[in-house]
């Protein structure tokens, strides 16, 4: 069976990065805690020290480091078999660690002779839970399902679709094809109720056009990749304020390309939107003819996109993509690698301008899909 096609638009990129000025500034919390030695409060760490000295441990955390750093950035990955034991390229789930680099496999079907495909992690708004997609070579339609973030085990399989974002905590906004296996097929946005599975479509992009990748925010409503392709190809970021998201899901009227706001001008090319926490910028992938993509933001205000810096020059033909923020806006996660071959996951400070890789595992594993 040949490698399922990620929903998103094929990459490429602008080799331009962002120019930082020579200023002093404050590093980010993600940047303070990622550099706290995790055996600093080990009883061998403190053997040396006057016997007096009281110490509680485990010592609790600074009041400055928010809790929300310890949380771990979900993914989909897979390797070619031969690597660390693989026997077929199975896609899986996993987490890892944003202080430690820990990973840590959440579905593992490796050992399996019968080729799955578990994608497109989202954490539930309680992080007790994934929806995910998920196929196999016997039925290779793509399904959601709720699995347990702790285990992996298939808590909810709900119905066909791919690249699942929670709407709230009962309701799954996803994509799936309209007018499947024809010449006018498309793809669009749509919710599902968890409890009742009932399904609403949300978004109606017309004939000739596509949506790659979504995202929400409660505030600003819903980003999406959209794409035209034909004479005048298009790749851009399109938003529909939450109130027609709404509305469109409580009287089963789809949104009508008419009523999409385009915040990327039509002749860039872009895609993989995320929002950030405060909704004034989407996270973006970006490319050209010819060049690899790069990541940044968009500020909504203004439109400007900011670059992160690319990677080394002795390298310049790797990808950076799929960027998400943190929790505080003040850190954007990304992968960079080969396409489609492998990649590992690095860390930008937007303030600092200060990047890091935080996954090593030898270019030997594919991940995608990050969600923090």
């Amino acid at each position: 069976m040949s490698r399922p096609t990620y929903p998103e638009v094929s990459r490429g990129g602008s080799s331009e990065g962002v120019i930082v000025s020579n200023r002093v500034v404050v590093p980010s919390v993600d940047e303070v805690a990622s550099r706290i030695r995790l055996d600093r409060f080990t009883p061998g760490a403190l053997a040396n020290l006057p016997a007096k000295i009281p110490i509680r441990i485990p010592v609790p955390i600074p009041p400055r480091i928010h809790p929300w750093l310890f949380r771990d950035i979900a993914y989909f990955s897979y390797a070619f078999p031969g690597v660390a034991g693989e026997t077929t390229s199975q896609e899986d789930i996993f987490t890892v660690g944003v202080i430690g680099g820990s990973i840590r496999r959440v579905t593992d079907d490796s050992a399996s002779g019968v080729m799955k495909s578990d994608r497109d992690p989202a954490w539930s708004p309680s992080r007790t839970s994934f929806a995910i997609h998920t196929a196999t070579i016997a039925d290779p339609v793509s399904r959601l399902v709720i699995i347990s973030a702790a285990t992996g085990a298939v808590m909810q399989t709900l119905v066909p679709g791919h690249s699942p974002e929670w709407l709230d905590a009962s309701t799954l906004l996803f994509l799936d094809e309209v007018d499947a296996g024809t010449d006018d097929v498309r793809t669009d946005v749509f919710c599902v109720d968890i409890a009742s599975h009932a399904v609403t479509r949300l978004t109606d992009v017309g004939l000739g056009a596509s949506i790659g990748g979504l995202s929400w925010h409660p505030a600003a409503g819903l980003a999406m990749s959209f794409a035209r392709e034909g004479a005048s190809p298009q790749w851009s970021i399109a938003v529909i304020p939450a109130a027609g998201v709404g509305a469109a899901r409580s009287t089963g009227t789809p949104v009508p390309l008419s009523a999409f706001t385009f915040v990327t001008p039509p002749t860039a090319r872009v895609a993989a939107p995320a929002w950030s926490p405060t909704g004034d910028r989407i996270a973006l992938s970006t490319w050209a003819d010819g060049s690899p993509s790069r990541v940044g933001f968009l500020t909504v205000a203004t439109g400007a996109i900011t670059l992160v810096p690319g990677p080394d020059p002795s390298e310049p033909t790797l990808n950076d993509y799929g960027a998400v923020f943190s929790r505080d806006g003040r850190t954007i996660a990304f992968t960079r690698g080969e396409e489609d071959e492998w990649s590992e996951i690095w860390l930008y400070s937007v303030a600092s301008g200060h990047s890091r890789q935080l996954t090593d595992e030898g270019r030997t594993r594919f991940k995608g899909a990050l969600d923090w």
